[in-house]
């Protein structure tokens, strides 16, 4: 499966995406991410490495679009390869598509110490109540 290494730990909710990202592998990610945002009781960070994606299917977008209405997440991290514009750019186009229903936002980083750093100063920071 292209997305893989699916954990959970210290409020931080981590998957690995490898190859060309399918409809089928977005909803199995959107499902993991719900139901660990639901099980926590404090908003969650969603950090996805996407070093390796040669690409991501249309339909696997909207399914990513959608799932950023899913609750109780607080932001979403994706590291991404510099090298694959193409992959780089889907996964951009798919933060857009997710601008009108997002519950949080998106930050890209190109380091995994960069977005690492962002996601301790987060995770540290307690959350708003509102």
């Amino acid at each position: 499966m292209p997305i893989t290494d699916i954990q959970f730990d210290n409020g931080v909710f981590f998957a690995r995406e490898v190859d060309y990202i399918t409809e089928d592998d977005a909803h199995n990610w959107a499902r993991a991410l719900g139901h660990y945002a639901a099980a926590s009781p404090r908003p969650i960070v969603a950090l996805v490495d996407a070093r390796e994606v040669t690409a991501i299917s249309n339909d696997a977008r909207r399914v990513f679009a959608m799932a950023s209405e899913i609750s109780n997440v607080r932001v979403a991290v994706v590291i991404v390869n510099p090298g694959n514009r193409l992959a780089t750019q889907q996964s951009r186009i798919t933060a857009l598509l997710s601008t009108v229903r997002k519950t949080h936002d998106t930050y890209f980083f190109e380091s995994v110490t960069d977005a690492e750093e962002f996601i301790g100063q987060i995770v540290s920071v307690p959350a708003r109540t509102s």
